[in-house]
């Protein structure tokens, strides 16, 4: 009785093993030498950290989005990024530096300068997965987020726990957080003028 116990428990146990998602599978690292698939607008999904107090940076921001595009030089991409703080809106403009599969980025906000280092990971279509550690002066990290970018803002349920086997796998707790809907205008769309608002008032409406 006690060995059909054991190996009935053996089996149970091997069919677990067999049912949970390969880490390399999960983990593949997303090659940047053509970087036109992670051009673009991606908004901020969801997140998470390998350090307790790495959160409480993280959650200042109600929302996050970037938009990366191609430089003249073609190791280098540009990124712009905008913060909803409360009420405010951070955003800026800064180079990420692409050597094989990982980026480097250098940011400057309010005097205070920061080093991050950047992974990229493959996901779902129209997701972008990102690891980024950050970097101490001396060059030591002082830990690493996971972020997950989408074009639209939208993920399906299975996606959302993909991306949560993914952190396991890469040894980021189990805590998330989810980035707010309310995104922060694009500072460098120029506002209408007076005289555009005038004009397209004064306009006779398009028969449809």
């Amino acid at each position: 009785m006690a060995a059909q116990f054991f190996v009935a428990l053996l089996a149970l146990t091997s069919l677990v093993a067999a049912s949970e998602p390969d880490c390399k599978e999960l983990v593949k690292p997303r090659t940047l030498d053509s970087h036109s698939h992670i051009y673009g607008k991606w908004a901020l999904h969801v997140s998470t950290w390998d350090e307790p107090g790495l959160k409480k940076d993280l959650v200042a921001a109600n929302s996050s989005w970037v938009e990366l595009s191609a430089s003249s030089d073609g190791e280098l991409i540009t990124m712009y990024w905008a913060d909803r703080l409360g009420e405010k809106c951070l955003q800026g403009a800064t180079n990420m530096t692409i050597t094989g599969m990982t980026s480097h980025a250098t940011f400057t906000i309010n005097g205070h300068t920061s080093y991050h280092e950047g992974k990229y990971y493959e996901t779902c279509d129209d997701c972008l997965l990102s690891e980024d550690t950050t970097l101490l002066p001396d060059g030591k990290a002082k830990g690493r987020y996971l972020f997950l970018f989408t074009r639209t803002g939208a993920l399906e349920p299975s996606q959302l726990e993909t991306f949560k086997q993914q952190a396991a796998c890469l040894n980021f707790l189990p805590d998330y957080y989810f980035s707010g809907t309310d995104l922060c205008p694009d500072d460098r769309e120029p506002a209408a003028s007076p005289e555009a608002e005038n004009e397209q008032t004064d306009a006779e409406p398009i028969a449809k």
